[in-house]
């Protein structure tokens, strides 16, 4: 099996606690070669935990870009950082596996989409959702019309972020700079479910909120959105909300349900009986790795395409702006 190359540009969480393990189970796929870190520490603590010398350690992603031996880059920055970086490495002839979002703005989002066909490389989100086989089950159940006719969605995706929690004490998070805050950061991941299963959205309304200015400037999040299928979904999440309940992606159909969480999938008939559908759980930075070296090595695009994450963006760019001019928005 061809063997790709990586450099990891980020060492920060994502990079430690979710790619790393994946990394390590996929030796036969990808050699880590070189990271990157603002802060020399970080890179030290993710070489030890890929068994890899100090000389691989660089901590200026420009040169690493120029004089490392990589043919491809996972990027794992601060959201503003995802298209510049990208943009520069695909310059650089780098292929690009760079964590959601795409970009922080339409504008970036639109630009990314280009990438491929500018630079002629391979260009990838780091969608995780994508591939959690539960919301990939749930999806190509509807599409195979398990459900009769898609009628709604409805989504209440509530977390408690403590003030202590890792995530919260993350600087480029509270104090962030792109638009949206853990909306915009973790909004994504939930959009991108809806549509992969109901479609494109087409217009959104939408409130938010801030219950916790020290998690940002929007950490609640209200949304009706319509999909070009004529779909309805409901979409709330927020990050300062204790709700045991919630979690569970409903969907409805002419001729039944499904509740979906990570681990589990339940079908609702018409008549009220239900039963649980079976499906692979697999780990879906695992999945999603080994669908970056198939792009890579078989020319093929990736299963997430840029355009879908694009428009992730531009849904949650769009409940920001409806709730700031209390109007539907258009998408």
């Amino acid at each position: 099996m061809q063997k790709i190359n990586l450099g990891i540009i980020g060492c920060g969480i994502i990079a430690r606690e979710a790619h790393a393990p994946a990394l390590k189970r996929l030796t036969d796929r990808f050699t880590v070669t070189a990271l990157c870190n603002r802060s020399r520490p970080k890179a030290e603590v993710l070489a030890k935990e890929l068994g890899l010398g100090k000389q691989s350690i660089w901590q200026d992603w420009e040169r690493m870009l120029q004089e490392a031996s990589v043919e491809a880059v996972l990027i794992c920055l601060p959201i503003e950082l995802n298209y510049p970086v990208s943009r520069a490495a695909a310059a650089a002839g780098k292929h690009v596996l760079c964590e959601k979002p795409i970009g922080q703005s339409k504008e970036e989002a639109r630009a990314a989409v280009k990438i491929p066909a500018e630079y002629g490389v391979a260009y990838m989100v780091a969608e995780d959702i994508h591939y959690m086989p539960a919301f990939a089950k749930a999806a190509e159940l509807v599409k195979a019309g398990a459900l009769g006719k898609l009628c709604a969605i409805n989504w209440n995706v509530f977390n408690f972020m403590d003030l202590s929690n890792k995530y919260a004490k993350t600087t480029w998070r509270t104090k962030h700079v792109f638009p949206g805050g853990y909306v915009l950061d973790g909004g994504v991941h939930f959009v991108h479910v809806l549509q992969m299963t109901a479609g494109k959205v087409a217009s959104v309304k939408g409130e938010t909120l801030s219950m916790e200015p020290a998690l940002g400037k929007v950490d609640t999040a209200f949304a009706l959105l319509r999909h070009e299928s004529g779909v309805l979904s409901s979409l709330n999440m927020g990050w300062r909300t204790r709700d045991q309940s919630s979690g569970r992606l409903k969907i409805f159909g002419s001729q039944g349900s499904l509740l979906v969480s990570d681990s589990e999938i339940t079908a609702i008939s018409a008549d009220g009986k239900t039963r649980k559908v079976p499906f692979e759980n697999e780990d879906d930075y695992y999945l999603q790795l080994i669908d970056f070296h198939r792009a890579l090595t078989s020319g093929q695009p990736p299963g997430v395409s840029a355009e879908s994450c694009a428009h992730d963006v531009e849904v949650i760019l769009a409940i920001l702006e409806s709730a700031e001019k209390d109007e539907t928005v258009r998408v």
